[in-house]
């Protein structure tokens, strides 16, 4: 706002008739009231409990708010990119821009361009992440692309051993035993019985002895197998959404 009367610091001039003084005093009120109540709750007349406090606080755009003095920091306008941003100048001349193309600015550090850059020095390529929610994190984060691992848990690269390639797969949910690992290979058992009704040895010996029908023993063996069947093959978990930043 532009005041209605403007500030002169020559007026009243020693020229002047004493009886303009009057109109001179009001002018002054006019013209202090006007400048003042741009940011400042400043009334016309009477009295105010809220008389002289912050409406809103303007700042002036300049190209260098200056250096800031020891113990005097200050909090300026100032032109980046042609256009007035807040910054905060401390007393060692540091520049602090507050804000961007209207937006609070994300760094402590002009740097750094904006929030996508420290994200991804947070979270560069390679990174992975375990969430609660099923958002892909390109969306959660607004960067990068991201990859879903599914299914696997994550063991650490090992310079030796079965885990020596990065992003090397493996382990099966259940597993199927050999005979081997089940300790019971596959053999054979053999089997004596007899072709009559007798029920022991004795007896056959004894018949046969005795001029009775001759009772023949015979033998057979099973067929080899190995004894083998699947098992459940896996550690405690609980299931999340596994992503992996690949771009």
């Amino acid at each position: 706002m532009v005041p209605t009367i403007g500030l002169s610091e020559t007026s009243p001039a020693g020229t002047d008739s004493i009886s303009a003084g009057d109109d001179r005093i009001r002018e002054y009120k006019t013209q202090n009231r006007e400048v003042l109540s741009v940011d400042h709750d400043y009334p016309t007349s009477g009295q105010s409990a809220t008389a002289g406090n912050h409406k809103q606080v303007t700042l002036t755009e300049a190209t260098d708010i200056g250096s800031g003095a020891t113990g005097v920091p200050i909090l300026g306008a100032q032109t980046i990119d042609d256009k007035p941003e807040l910054v905060y100048t401390d007393e060692d001349d540091n520049d602090v821009q507050i804000t961007k193309a209207g937006d609070l600015y994300p760094s402590q550090s002009t740097t750094l361009a904006d929030w996508s850059a420290i994200l991804n020095l947070i979270y560069p390529i390679g990174y992975v992440v375990t969430l609660g929610v099923s958002t892909n994190p390109g969306t959660l984060f607004g960067i990068g692309t991201w990859a879903a691992i599914e299914g696997k848990v994550i063991v650490g690269l090992s310079a030796s051993g079965t885990f020596v390639s990065l992003d090397g797969t493996g382990g099966e949910e259940t597993h199927l035993l050999t005979g081997a690992e089940s300790g019971v290979p596959a053999h054979t058992h053999t089997v004596t019985g007899m072709d009559g009704y007798a029920a022991g040895h004795d007896i056959i010996a004894a018949r046969n002895n005795y001029g009775g029908p001759t009772i023949a023993q015979a033998s057979a063996a099973n067929t080899a197998a190995a004894a083998s069947s699947a098992h459940q093959n896996l550690q405690p978990y609980i299931v999340k959404h596994v992503w992996q930043r690949t771009a």
